[in-house]
């Protein structure tokens, strides 16, 4: 079961009733046994289960102790337990083919692993410098842990961000399950008329990397760019849409991260949860900025270093993670990088600014370093722009017709987005429309993405990118 079944749906509309019938001061146990139930049905593993309860009840323990107990030992070697699945699964990714099978096969990695490790992780540490006091109810402390509407993909919440809305016990209010269906609808657009489609052209490109170069495989990666996040920002606007029925609000995860006029301003806009988690519990930790310009690149580069680890075990994403952290410094070295530029200029930053994010999701798709970097370097050997006109994009897995909705798909969110960076909330002006209008409108878009979205031979709505992180 996923965000995406129409058995999650039916799991949805039960946990609400549930939510909603109970008296309020229990509301939060119904959310706690939602949380357990979705991450029995999403794995049916009582492994996975037993090792994701022995988390939980780990660093239970060790908030509490610390809660007493400011030691820095402590800290340490509750963080060390309570992430050694998240340890263990990147060291052996690290090792690849010559890891002991036997090891690996024994590896169990539970659902949202990487990210509520993160969770966890900020939870103690804020416990430690006293911005936060432990949780003393361990009921309460796991509804927050694995609350299911982000679990899989974030957004990654602080405590202090989410405990209170979890535990207080929220009102029924139609303007929130309007809102969560609004959010629900535009995460499905996202997924299915943009990330999947858009993934069709990028599998055969870099499934078949060998026979394609130049432009092939400057559209696949640009495609994969904006199937990445179209996809990711899909899954999250889908998990704030089903929070928001609960009467709960998880943080904005992107601000238009393609809108950036450079890396910095990308890593702003982008992944916020984790950017600013990285920030508070890696950069600033390290010395941030304080210690003078050498030593803050090298908090820059320890703390990239960091974020690629995180999205996967391999040299790769080390490359990925590293790729950035070196964009920054050298930013950070050319000074006309901090002007703030008008005009045909600032749109020139924002191209050539996606051009190098680009180059490095590349290699964040890519089976291994090596493949990546070979299409990097056939990218720019081959020049073929022809293929725009002669037919052979047609050759990549999408008709004509297909390329027609993908197109028009990303003109929609190219004008969303507008608005949104011009602070406009189109949502919002949906509000002011009567309800038979507004639910005429809503059923003419799920029409439309039933017709329209990406469905065929090997398709699985399942598969959300960052799931696998």
């Amino acid at each position: 079961m996923t965000y995406t079944s129409f058995s999650f749906y039916v799991f949805l509309v039960i946990a609400l009733l549930a939510y909603y019938i109970i008296p309020k001061a229990y509301r939060w146990l119904a959310i706690l046994l939602a949380n357990f139930c979705f991450f029995w049905f999403a794995t049916e593993s009582i492994s996975k289960m037993a090792v994701f309860v022995t988390t939980i009840v780990l660093s239970y323990g060790f908030g509490v102790i610390l809660n007493q107990k400011k030691n820095k030992a402590i800290l340490f070697i509750g963080i060390i337990l309570s992430t050694i699945p998240l340890l263990a699964d990147r060291a052996m990714a690290f090792l690849g083919d010559r890891a002991p099978k036997g090891i690996v096969d024994s590896i169990i990695i539970p659902l949202g692993l990487s990210f509520y490790s993160m969770q966890i992780i900020a939870y103690l540490v804020d416990i430690y410098k006293s911005k936060i006091e432990a949780q003393k109810n361990p009921l309460k402390y796991a509804t927050f842990i694995s609350f299911f509407p982000q679990i899989i993909q974030g957004p990654i919440p602080r405590y202090e961000q989410l405990s209170d809305q979890l535990i207080r016990g929220n009102e029924l209010k139609e303007d929130n399950i309007m809102k969560g269906i609004q959010l629900i609808i535009w995460g499905f657009f996202l997924k299915f008329m943009i990330a999947d489609k858009a993934g069709i052209v990028v599998d055969t490109v870099f499934d078949g990397y060998e026979a394609y170069h130049g432009f092939f495989v400057l559209i696949a990666g640009i495609l994969y760019s904006l199937q990445l996040y179209a996809d990711f920002l899909g899954c999250v606007t889908l998990s704030q849409g089903v929070a928001k029925m609960f009467g709960i609000e998880l943080v904005n995860n992107f601000e238009r991260p393609y809108f950036a006029d450079s890396i910095k301003d990308f890593w702003r806009r982008w992944h916020m949860s984790l950017s600013s988690w990285l920030r508070d519990y890696i950069y600033i930790p390290l010395g941030g900025n304080r210690k003078g310009a050498f030593l803050k690149n090298i908090n820059l580069l320890i703390t990239f270093l960091v974020s690629g680890i995180w999205h996967g075990g391999g040299l790769k994403y080390v490359f990925w993670g590293m790729m950035h952290g070196f964009y920054q410094v050298i930013e950070g070295l050319v000074p006309a990088f901090s002007r703030k530029f008008r005009g045909p200029a600032h749109t020139a930053r924002i191209i050539i600014n996606f051009f190098f994010v680009m180059l490095a999701w590349i290699i964040f798709r890519a089976d291994s370093l090596k493949i990546g970097l070979r299409m990097i370097y056939r990218m720019f050997t081959r020049f073929n722009p022809w293929i725009l006109f002669d037919g052979s994009i047609f050759e990549l897995g999408l008709v004509q017709k297909e390329w027609e909705v993908l197109i028009v798909s990303l003109l929609v969110l190219l004008f969303v987005s507008r608005k949104q960076e011009h602070g406009i909330v189109l949502r919002d002006r949906f509000a002011e429309y009567r309800f038979i209008f507004r639910w005429i409108i809503y059923i003419v878009a799920i029409a439309t993405i039933w017709v329209f979205g990406t469905y065929g031979l090997g398709y699985d709505a399942n598969d959300f990118i960052y799931g696998g992180f």
